[in-house]
């Protein structure tokens, strides 16, 4: 399961956190805007699941919580989400009917690295058996082949597969703002979207 979608959130509740989103975002064509208390405050005010806690970065002093802001061209290439992710929920806060997810499979991605000498980079952790990938520097992605394909549409609320590799595009004319939270435990997507379709925004428009 790469996404599965929950439901959708009213316009008003997407265009305050988009609002607050652009108050805070610099010129730059692609970049991450992170949650302060305010705007986590604000969330945990319609967000009521009693499974799910947000994930808190003791090291950097605020929640794990951020929207990546997309100008149209502009994306991020093939990834995994870091060491120990392995699914978040995101939120569609704009975007365009033609921006895409993509998710591809593992093993071929990283013999297409090994063939192509393009470097994987690593973080090491304490030890060495925890390594994992998190970026390639596969830049030139549009054309790479892919397993599966998404597209938002503005105020969806989907889980996401964020340990296998995967990349996203800004295609059309309005920015791209997506929201996305992590949570404690870091639950696969599966976990995330059975928990989210028992319980999650007390606003939220179920999907039939």
């Amino acid at each position: 399961m790469n996404f599965g979608l929950i439901g959708k959130l009213p316009i008003e509740t997407v265009n305050f956190f988009k609002e607050e989103i652009l108050k805070r975002r610099t010129p730059e064509p692609y970049q991450w805007v992170h949650f302060d208390t305010y705007l986590n405050d604000k969330f945990m005010e319609i967000f009521d699941s009693e499974e799910l806690k947000v994930l808190y970065d003791e090291k950097k002093f605020r929640f794990v919580q951020k929207a990546a802001v997309s100008e149209p061209g502009y994306g991020w290439r093939i990834h995994k989400d870091g060491i120990a992710d392995k699914g978040a929920m995101n939120i569609a806060l704009s975007c365009n009917p033609t921006d895409w997810v993509r998710w591809y499979d593992n093993d071929f991605i990283n013999l297409y690295c090994l063939m192509n000498n393009i470097p994987i980079k690593l973080k090491l952790p304490k030890t060495i058996e925890d390594i994992s990938s998190r970026n390639t520097d596969i830049f030139k992605y549009d054309n790479v082949p892919f397993m599966e394909e998404m597209h938002q549409e503005v105020g969806d609320v989907y889980a996401l597969d964020t340990n296998t590799w995967h990349s996203f595009k800004c295609v059309g004319t309005e920015t791209r703002i997506i929201l996305q939270t992590k949570f404690v435990g870091s639950p696969t997507c599966e976990e995330l979207f059975k928990s989210l379709c028992k319980k999650s925004f007390k606003n939220i428009i179920k999907c039939e």
